[in-house]
């Protein structure tokens, strides 16, 4: 496997503004980050939520994010290896995801699998099965993807997007 730690980039931190717009009226008590990397988008919500629960398939992924947060005196970040949904339990109100979206299968920090997208349709075939009875779901999106497909498949609502000259971004709600 692949240990590259994916580095915070314009995604993360377009991620980041779309997730305080949702969540800043609302009372968060349980949150998931699915790849959390570095653990930027974890830290930078952290005073927004009760419980954050940050997985990442990379254990040096989990290992770095959770120095960071030991350093920055975060107490209510939780850290765990996992791949996507795999060894967690539990419902939460909240879920985020800057997903690998790039096609390919070598870097499993960028790349989603042969057409960029596997990892994130496997990802919205299963999360609603870990959100709260009002929970709501986060994924952030490239125009690398199919984004009209994956909107009619799983009822995606655009909540944000980002223009960049080389791609768009694009954040989505997916409530339960």
């Amino acid at each position: 496997m692949n240990t590259k730690i994916y580095p915070p980039d314009e995604d993360s931190y377009f991620l980041i503004d779309c997730l305080r717009k949702e969540i800043e009226n609302r009372k968060i008590k349980s949150a998931l980050e699915i790849g959390t990397g570095s653990g930027i988008v974890s830290f930078s919500i952290a005073n927004l939520v009760e419980k954050i629960l940050a997985v990442d398939i990379n254990p040096k992924a989990i290992e770095f994010a959770q120095e960071k947060a030991e350093l920055r005196g975060f107490k209510n970040i939780e850290f765990k290896v996992t791949d996507l949904f795999e060894n967690v339990s539990g419902k939460f109100d909240l879920i985020f995801f800057n997903p690998p979206y790039l096609p390919g299968k070598k870097d499993l920090s960028c790349t989603g699998g042969k057409k960029g997208q596997e990892i994130i349709e496997k990802f919205l075939s299963e999360v609603r099965n870990y959100l709260n009875e009002k929970g709501m779901a986060i994924i952030l999106l490239s125009s690398f993807n199919k984004i009209e497909e994956l909107e009619k498949k799983f009822g995606l609502e655009l909540i944000g997007k980002k223009k960049l000259w080389f791609e768009s971004l694009y954040c989505f709600k997916l409530l339960n």
